[in-house]
């Protein structure tokens, strides 16, 4: 894990920053995932591990993606950010538990991580799975059950820098099979343009995640 601090009197998004610090930006956008929804079901998989890292490896690509905090509050870049994400309970299926799985490009080693995290997430018996947490996350969640079109939080406004994703269900829609994506972004890192590029690279990855 490494942090690398920006000096924030030369930094191009200074101005971002004091204007749009507490600023969210929530997005729904459907993800054509037709290839990908086909390969993963042929190859016997789960979609979920598979669109978690689709998630996670779209924004690792990019430096306005990781931004963040460190201990001492200065604001730089992670080299890295790894998945937090949210696992059903086998106690409680109503409720859920939130586990990390450390980000690889190497979907296959990532993968195989995944199951053994996923495991002790269903079993734990409690929300936070992990004792303790890096700093350097990406929240992800799913609610596989609603093709919704919009989402938000309620509450205080986005304390942080970094991406929260929300995963639909999947849903047929002509000839595709389409995924609801919704996103939370800050404004004082994050633009339109980064916002849009999030959307469509996600959609490039899936479809490029089990090539023919």
């Amino acid at each position: 894990m490494a942090f690398t601090p920006i000096d924030e009197s030369t930094w191009e998004r200074r101005e971002y920053l004091e204007v749009f610090r507490q600023t969210a930006i929530y997005l729904t956008a459907d993800v054509d995932i037709t290839p990908f929804y086909q390969r993963t079901k042929a190859r016997g998989e789960k979609l979920y591990p598979a669109l978690v890292w689709c998630v996670a490896a779209v924004l690792n690509r990019h430096v306005h993606f990781r931004y963040g905090r460190d201990q001492a509050g200065r604001i730089g870049v992670w080299d890295q950010l790894h998945p937090y994400y949210t696992v059903p309970r086998r106690d409680a299926p109503d409720l859920f538990a939130m586990k990390v799985t450390r980000f690889t490009p190497d979907y296959d080693a990532f993968l195989s991580q995944f199951r053994e995290d996923c495991a002790r997430a269903e079993t734990c018996g409690r929300l936070l799975c992990d004792e303790t947490l890096p700093p350097n996350l990406c929240g992800i969640s799913a609610v596989p059950g609603l093709a919704f079109s919009a989402f938000s939080f309620g509450g205080d406004p986005k304390p942080d820098f970094t991406p929260f994703v929300l995963l639909g269900k999947v849903h047929p829609q002509e000839d595709r099979m389409v995924l609801p994506v919704g996103g939370e972004f800050s404004h004082a890192v994050n633009d339109g343009s980064h916002i849009s590029g999030f959307f469509k690279e996600l959609e490039e990855t899936a479809a490029g995640l089990f090539p023919d």
